[in-house]
């Protein structure tokens, strides 16, 4: 099983409750496949990968600001409060805190930094200013808007789902995503889809034999599967066909192979 990236948390001014509330949450992540998090015990709170900082502290809020004044890119932070604040750049936390949103925010703030780090990016030669798109194969309803064709992404990175996700919405298609070949079969139980794109290393059961079963399936045989992989080798190929994949991509993903995926499928 894949081991993702273990991110160092800063905590600045947090009461002791809390402080022991997020070590423990902390702590169970630490052997999520998808990357998970721990606590940044050295005395350079500035060098942790995401800070939560609690907003009613004065102290705590100044020494965030001094690390904000700081050269190089900023560190990521959310704050925890009492009270409701106005919107800003921030992601906020009321009091008591919740385990559960406390961990969703650490995740979707991490991806979005992966997202802006270009050594995570999926994708290769893709122009950044390119404007919005409509899908290949798309019709336009009576209102002006193109109809939505839905696609199912499955990888247990959750900064690829993100960028397909993305992506494929720039192309009008709607996404489910899934982390696991058997959460990914479970959405295909429950609805039809025009293209399945499924990572070959899962954590469970392989991205090859969740092809199979799909092709197994007389509902979904027909439905095309994109196998996206970092190998390249002819034997990894030979295992996609063997396994009934339609179409084979090696990451990072060339950007007009992808586009040129879609318009294939008519998707």
């Amino acid at each position: 099983m894949k081991q993702g990236k273990i991110n160092l948390v800063g905590m600045l001014g947090l009461p002791v409750q809390e402080l022991r509330l997020v070590k423990n949450m902390l702590k169970l992540t630490a052997n999520r496949p998808q990357g998970g998090y721990e606590l940044n015990a050295g005395a350079d709170q500035g060098s942790s990968d995401v800070i939560i900082v609690n907003a009613d502290d004065a102290d705590a809020m100044a020494s965030w600001r001094t690390m904000a004044g700081r050269d190089g890119p900023p560190v990521p932070v959310l704050v925890s409060k009492s009270a409701p604040v106005s919107a800003t750049g921030n992601y906020h936390l009321l009091r008591p805190l919740s385990p559960i949103k406390l961990l969703a925010l650490l995740d979707r703030l991490v991806v979005e930094m992966q997202i802006q780090n270009p050594e995570q990016q999926i994708f290769s030669g893709k122009n950044k200013s390119e404007p919005d798109r409509v899908a290949p194969g798309s019709t336009v309803s009576a209102m002006g808007r193109p109809n939505l064709r839905r696609a199912l992404v499955v990888d247990d990175s959750p900064t690829v789902l993100k960028q397909l996700e993305l992506e494929l919405k720039a192309s009008n298609i709607y996404v489910d995503t899934a982390e696991t070949g058997e959460a990914g079969l479970e959405l295909l139980e429950k609805n039809s889809y025009d293209i399945i794109f499924l990572d070959v290393v899962l954590p469970g059961t392989d991205g090859y034999q969740v092809c199979k079963n799909i092709k197994k399936n007389p509902a979904a045989k027909q439905i095309p599967v994109v196998m996206l992989t970092s190998k390249s080798s002819p034997f990894d190929r030979v295992r996609g066909s063997l396994a009934g994949c339609n179409s084979y991509l090696t990451k990072p993903v060339d950007y007009e192979k992808f586009m040129q995926v879609l318009e294939e499928y008519k998707v």
